[in-house]
């Protein structure tokens, strides 16, 4: 059996969990590693069962724990090559072993424990994002998060995955109306910013998204409203659907198929 989890979703941190009962892997590692352990345990997942980590790009909420995580357990750290070259002041300060740093592209697949793991290219200001895919055995889990836009390679994913974890941050009208300044609106709605609401519905039905269930994450405390878009979600889709709360951890498992 495939569990997983969402250990957190949002500006303070984000990591999510995938496990076969005995191996572990992370997609993100934006914690301490104690609070990761604290929220790993409220699964029954022991820290040490992590056999790895997934980054999708380095800004502090997705990857800020990743080096402390790889110096205490000695775990692969899977990042792109291009947010290895184009942001060192970030590498260097994450201070992650050498003998711990993976390098991988996007469209490229490899194995961890029983489970496969690909990247795929994503619209964000952090160079080489990427978002992923975990296959073990005959089940798909998708990670589409902090990208501006979609794309059709991203549609084909989505539309053979099981469960898509799928970032919704922004409510347009909350955006529009709230209290950011101007750039920082432009810089969230733009097609290098953030996935808003209408997008993320957009997304699923470009996509044909019909698998077991669909996790929307990343929800900003300021502009979104975790009623608005379950509301909207629930007039919009016919598969079963969950908003992630800022911070809060969720979980699930998926019999193989």
């Amino acid at each position: 059996m495939l569990r997983y989890a969402v250990l957190g979703s949002g500006s303070s941190g984000n990591s999510y969990v995938l496990t076969d009962g005995s191996t572990s892997i992370l997609i993100d590692q934006g914690y301490s590693v104690v609070e990761l352990g604290r929220r790993l345990s409220s699964f029954g997942i022991a820290l040490s069962s992590v056999a790895g980590v997934c980054v999708t790009h380095l800004h502090p909420d997705h990857a800020k724990g990743v080096g402390t995580l790889a110096r205490k357990l000695g775990v692969p750290v899977y990042i792109p090559e291009e947010a290895q070259q184009k942001e060192l002041q970030v590498m260097e300060k994450l201070s992650i072993p050498q003998d711990c740093l993976k390098t991988v592209y996007p469209g490229s697949s490899f194995s961890m424990g029983p489970f496969t793991l690909g990247c795929f290219s994503t619209s964000h200001d952090s160079a080489g994002s990427v978002g992923w895919t975990i296959g073990l055995e005959n089940s798909k889990v998708m990670v589409l998060t902090d990208t501006g836009c979609f794309s059709e390679d991203q549609c084909k994913l989505a539309e053979v995955a099981d469960i898509l974890f799928l970032e919704a941050n922004y409510d347009e009208q909350m955006l529009l109306k709230g209290p950011y300044p101007y750039f920082l609106k432009k810089r969230i709605s733009g097609n290098s910013g953030h996935l808003s609401n209408d997008q993320a519905l957009a997304f699923l039905q470009t996509s044909g998204f019909h698998g077991k269930h669909v996790y929307f994450i990343h929800l900003s405390d300021t502009n979104n409203n975790p009623s608005k878009l379950e509301q909207a979600a629930g007039q919009n889709l016919t598969v079963p659907f969950t908003v992630c709360e800022k911070g809060k951890s969720y979980g699930g498992d998926l019999e193989q198929l």
